[in-house]
């Protein structure tokens, strides 16, 4: 039996115990891990968030999603040319880029993917969004002619 040995105790030490298995956090999901991986990088995701929402403006809940993802993405991609710059400071002379190296462009390939998807997503519903209105108009407008007058017999 190991005595001693049950964990982080308090709320801060459970937090802490949460980030030890954080090597880079590209792909780091749950708001603690990103608030921690925005402090080490300088690179802020809540306001990446806030500016894609001013610049996308997203009308409703799937445009919120769609927006979110897209700030992730952005983010991502910010945060994986913020530690290539770290890498490559720390590595000036190497002739052949590491292993580490490769993760992160294989990380960006990845991120860059979900961003034009998102972004095609976000793209093709606007496009439905404003062509549905139009097209209710064209079937409920009834072209009306007017009879011909028919003189009685």
């Amino acid at each position: 039996m190991n005595i001693g040995q049950t964990g982080p105790r308090t709320r801060v030490g459970k937090k802490r115990s949460s980030l030890n298995a954080l090597k880079h956090g590209l792909t780091a999901r749950s708001r603690h891990a990103l608030a921690e991986i925005a402090q080490q990088h300088g690179v802020p995701f809540d306001e990446t968030l806030d500016e894609m929402n001013r610049h996308y403006q997203p009308a409703d809940p799937v445009e919120k999603q769609l927006v979110l993802r897209i700030a992730r993405c952005v983010w991502r991609l910010s945060l994986s040319a913020a530690m290539e710059r770290r890498l490559m400071e720390r590595c000036p002379n190497a002739h052949r880029p590491g292993t580490s190296y490769e993760r992160i462009l294989k990380y960006e390939r990845l991120v860059d993917i979900h961003l034009h998807r998102a972004l095609a997503t976000l793209h093709r519903k606007r496009e439905l969004d404003n062509a549905a209105p139009n097209k209710n108009n064209s079937q409920n407008e009834t072209v009306c002619t007017p009879e011909p007058s028919v003189d009685p017999p």
